[in-house]
């Protein structure tokens, strides 16, 4: 399956096009096996998961997403030295992919029945996150301790947002404590509970109106074969509630890989390509989940490229870094914490701002992952309330920066109390298994994420992999030039943090 095949499929294939791929699958057994599916959204989980002949139906998600029809994909690889396609690497290539929400663009001038149409179309979209950010405040505060921190020089990106979708369908498909230490760390005592929040989330963060990107993306991937069997109704729900494209394949195979690959650089533009390159199954890969999150946005009030000025910018590390600093002065929020300043930059409609926390002279800025964390979290999660702001002049000057992270975050799952699913003796997945006749466990979570501004305003790129396999004082303007190692936050509607990191090194002119 080429990438234009894969990036055009969409929708879910229905009941009669089941019937008729079963019986092909009984004609054809050494081409049809199973089922390969995969979960992607800035977050990618990818794992070892037993085979099943089927795909879901169509049925109802939820307004505003809806299911389409695709035909099966075929595709074929050629052994090396060998003139014809090998029968024993044909692959055949299922999608049911949600159709996006539709929205309305936003037009290019006013014009006021236009107007009024996009901003319903998007309020509309954000109505559906009230109440389902509330409880998140545990889940951020612990992972971002957990997978910020690093060595000195070392630019670090996290997208809470991300990891949190991928969590909660790694949880559809475990059972028993497995779910349970997983459910535990997202802060939701069942999985209704959890499907509510995760749709709320989805649905309120998308935006897609020509002007602003929030895209989410979540896929499902399945082994092609008899030695697995997938619950059907647990596929049925991550298609269903966690808008999953579903994909099956031989695990293993260069073409199976590289279908992974180009989806997740078609959610991500490309700007994961290098990362998401080394994603691979391997033969004993049981199933994987990968989750995605794309988001650009123009600052509310742009920095003027004629502003930017050359300056140094000094690290931890000993040494100072020639770079470009963007320039602007204009009334916003400013906070002033136990030994930190922070300033909050609005993006385009006001539903999305950066903040960016900026330690004083001679303070880490790891710590603002430890005792001053509660303050961070405050900042970010009511911005407008907080006894610590002051809306007034500021005068910045900040870094422009592009920074990249890609790490597997199994170890600091660990730590943070998601211990059985890594384990091949305690590993209970009979939550999409039927039955899990051999040792199954998560293998990765890979979590890549990339960061830029410039002038006109933010990118941000996020994926994460799992894999399972068998066996100060207040003034009336304010300097802030960031000069020195940083912390950023990026939200968004129900003050979400979509991204979050801590930049050492920005980029040099």
């Amino acid at each position: 399956m080429n990438k234009e095949n894969l990036s055009d499929a969409i929708g879910l294939v229905d009941d009669d096009l089941i019937e008729e791929a079963l019986a092909h699958r009984a004609r054809h057994p050494h081409r049809w096996k199973g089922v390969v599916a995969m979960v992607a959204c800035l977050c990618v989980v990818a794992g070892c998961l037993l085979a099943l002949p089927f795909l879901p139906g169509r049925g109802t998600i939820g307004p505003p997403l809806s299911y389409g029809e695709v035909e099966p994909s075929w595709g074929t690889t050629t052994q090396a030295g060998q003139d014809e396609p090998d029968e024993t690497v044909q692959k055949i290539f299922l999608t049911a992919e949600p159709t996006l929400p539709a929205m309305a663009q936003r037009p290019a001038e006013y014009e006021e029945t236009a107007h009024a149409a996009w901003w319903d179309s998007v309020k509309a979209q954000r109505d559906q996150i009230k109440g389902y950010t509330e409880g998140m405040t545990d889940f951020y505060s612990r992972t971002m301790q957990t997978f910020l921190a690093g060595e000195p020089g070392e630019n670090r990106v996290y997208s809470p947002l991300n990891l949190y979708l991928a969590l909660s369908m790694l949880a559809e498909t475990a059972n028993g404590n497995s779910r349970t230490q997983l459910l535990d760390l997202l802060g939701e005592s069942d999985l209704t509970a959890l499907r509510k929040k995760n749709s709320g989330l989805w649905n309120g963060v998308y935006l897609d109106d020509g002007a602003v990107t929030s895209r989410l993306a979540n896929s499902l991937w399945l082994a092609e074969g008899d030695r697995w069997s997938y619950r059907k109704d647990t596929v049925e729900v991550l298609a269903k509630k966690y808008y999953a494209s579903v994909f099956e394949g031989v695990m293993g195979d260069a073409l199976y890989s590289k279908a992974l690959q180009d989806w997740l650089n078609k959610q991500t533009n490309g700007l994961l390509e290098e990362q998401a390159g080394n994603l691979k199954f391997d033969p004993d890969t049981v199933l994987a989940l990968a989750s995605t999150i794309c988001f650009q946005a123009k600052w509310t009030d742009e920095f003027s490229t004629h502003a930017t000025q050359k300056g140094w910018f000094h690290t931890s590390y000993g040494k100072d870094v020639h770079c470009d600093f963007m320039r602007r002065g204009n009334m916003t929020f400013a906070y002033f914490g136990d030994k930190f300043t922070a300033v909050r930059l609005g993006l385009d409609d006001g539903a999305y701002a950066m903040t960016i926390f900026l330690p004083d002279e001679g303070t880490a800025v790891d710590s603002l992952l430890g005792v001053k964390n509660a303050q961070v979290l405050e900042i970010l999660q009511k911005p407008d309330r907080s006894e610590l702001g002051k809306y007034m002049q500021v005068e910045m000057s900040i870094p422009k920066f592009d920074v990249v992270s890609d790490r597997d975050l199994k170890d600091g799952l660990r730590a943070l109390g998601v211990t059985e699913v890594f384990d091949a003796e305690k590993g209970d997945f009979t939550g999409i298994l039927s039955p899990q006749t051999e040792p199954v466990y998560v293998s990765q979570v890979q979590h890549a994420a990339r960061v830029a501004i410039d002038e006109e305003g933010v990118t941000a790129v996020a994926y994460t992999v799992e894999i399972m396999n068998g066996a100060g004082a207040a003034s009336d303007i304010l300097e802030f030039t960031v000069d020195r190692p940083f912390m950023f936050a990026i939200t968004g509607p129900g003050d979400t943090i979509l991204f979050t990191g801590i930049v050492e090194t920005p980029t040099e002119a």
